[in-house]
Formats: C-alpha cells, structure tokens, sequence
C-alpha cells in the first residue's frame, strides 16, 4: 500500500517522463480521468488512468498500474479494467504496469485457454540507472533500478539542491525515494530518512514512512509482550508445580526461576519438576541445565 501511493503522487509529475522513456510516446497533451467509477467491493477502478493526446490529434487512454509484487490474479483484474476502457471511450486503450520489484512471471503477456491479453511491463530493476540521469522527474525511481543504490547519494543530493522542483516537490520525491530504496535496503532507507528528514516532513507521503514505522514497532512490541508473557506465565506454572508437590519452596529457588528467560529451559525445568522426588533434587537438576 505505502508503495502505491508513493507512486502515485511521483506520476503526477512523472507522468509525459513515463509515457516518453518507458512507452516511446510523445504526448502534446495528457489528462488525468476522475470520472471512472469509484471503486466498490465489486467494481474497481485502475490506479492512474490516462487520457492521451498525441502530437497528430489522435487520443488513445492509457492506463499506467502500481504492483509491488507480481501476481496472475492482478493481470485478471487488469484486463478487466482494460476492457471497462474500451467499451466507455471507445478509444485504444494501453495498460501499462510499473512493477516494483523483480519476478521472472511478469512477461507482459497473459495467456490461458480463452484469453490472450498483453500489457506494457515497466521492469525497473532491468533499467539502467545511469541512463535516467537526465530526467530529474524519474529520480525517485532510480533505487529501484540496477545500480540505482550506487547512485543514490548522488540523485537525493540533485533532488535537495534542484532549483526545478518546489519545496513540495523535493519532500515528495525524496519521500518516495526513501520509500522504493526500503525495497531493497532498509538500513540504506533509514539512514536516508534520518538525512532528509528535515523536507520529508513536507510531504503527505511521510506521513506514510511513520504510520509504516509506528505499525511496525506496535507489532515488535506485540510480539515482544506476547514473548515475555509467556514466559512469566511458564515460570508461575513451573513455581507453582513445585509448590504444589513439595509445599515449601526456598526463595532463593523462586528467584533464580524468575531470572530465567528462555523458554526452552523453563519447559525442561519443569519437566524436572515432574520426575523430582524433593527439592533437593530439582535444585541440582536445574543447576546442571542452568549451567549447560
């Protein structure tokens, strides 16, 4: 999701640099569609339709979609929204896909017993970074590209230093540049985001960076509490077993037991606890697994 919408808000102005380098058309004019119905549980829209106008007066629509990941079951629905095209412009329709990352099934042709259907492929990890030097509008794809994390220092600093983008421009772009790197270097990411932090709080899509981050760290922390809940909840059970069959339990026992955090030890303890005939027993037996 966050990779979508990265990349929607890079098509804006990426748009005629995407159509020109990716699709070798040259458009004299381009309309974004807002009149496509609205998506619903069973009817939904493409992510950027185009409308196309092109240097000798013909229009045709173009339809550019966002995949992080490659799947058939999104090809289906892309020729559902092709085909929805058609019938409502009566125009040619080019669906175009801008795949994030790399899959050795996006061939660009669909082909089952009843259909055939091909598609435009935006293979970014083919493209060669170095060759998109020239168009600052496609920077923030550059990470994606091969050798893109070669120059990324580079690009982000043309970004900050460009006197083509407005303010909101470079956080966007740098927004999503520190998003698409995160696909291929999380550390890279993070130390970008540090860096840039400053414009990147400018931008709606960073917003999206610390909603991701805040996601994150509650599902560490929830696996952190559910870890360490089972384990206070193992060392009660295993205090209490032997409460139970022995009645009185040496504190010094019960606090060498609540220092203990692998839970692989408190089962083995505790089947000791089970076998022991006395508390002196299991006090050797744990000392002999405590000490391996």
């Amino acid at each position: 999701m966050i990779y979508d919408v990265a990349t929607k808000r890079i098509i804006d102005t990426a748009k005629s640099a995407i159509l020109h380098r990716f699709l070798r058309i040259k458009p004299s004019d381009i309309l974004a569609i807002d009149d496509l119905p609205e998506e619903t549980v069973s009817l939904r829209r493409s992510d950027y339709p185009l409308r196309v106008v092109l240097k000798d007066g013909q229009e045709l629509i173009v339809l550019i979609e966002v995949q992080t990941v490659f799947n058939q079951d999104f090809v289906l629905r892309l020729i559902d929204y092709t085909v929805r095209a058609m019938l409502e412009y009566r125009l040619e329709v080019i669906p175009v896909v801008l795949l994030l990352t790399p899959s050795l099934q996006a061939t660009g042709l669909y082909k089952d017993k009843r259909l055939s259907f091909s598609y435009e492929m935006v293979r970014f990890w083919e493209e060669n970074a170095r060759d998109f030097l020239d168009d600052v509008s496609l920077y923030p794809f550059i990470p994606l590209m091969n050798d893109g994390l070669d120059i990324a220092e580079e690009i982000e600093n043309k970004i900050y230093e460009s006197k083509e983008l407005s303010i909101k421009e470079k956080a966007d772009f740098l927004s999503a540049m520190a998003i698409f790197m995160g696909l291929k270097s999380k550390k890279l990411s993070e130390m970008f985001i540090e860096r840039r932090r400053d414009i990147m709080i400018q931008s709606p899509t960073y917003e999206l960076i610390k909603a991701e981050g805040l996601k994150e760290g509650l599902q560490q922390g929830l696996q952190q509490g559910l870890q360490q809940g089972l384990q206070q909840g193992m060392r009660e059970f295993l205090i209490e077993e032997l409460e139970l069959k022995f009645e009185a339990i040496p504190m010094r026992l019960i606090n060498i037991i609540n220092e203990i955090i692998d839970t692989e030890t408190l089962k083995t303890l505790h089947r000791h606890a089970v076998k022991s005939e006395s508390v002196k027993e299991f006090e050797k037996k744990m000392k002999l697994v405590i000490e391996g």
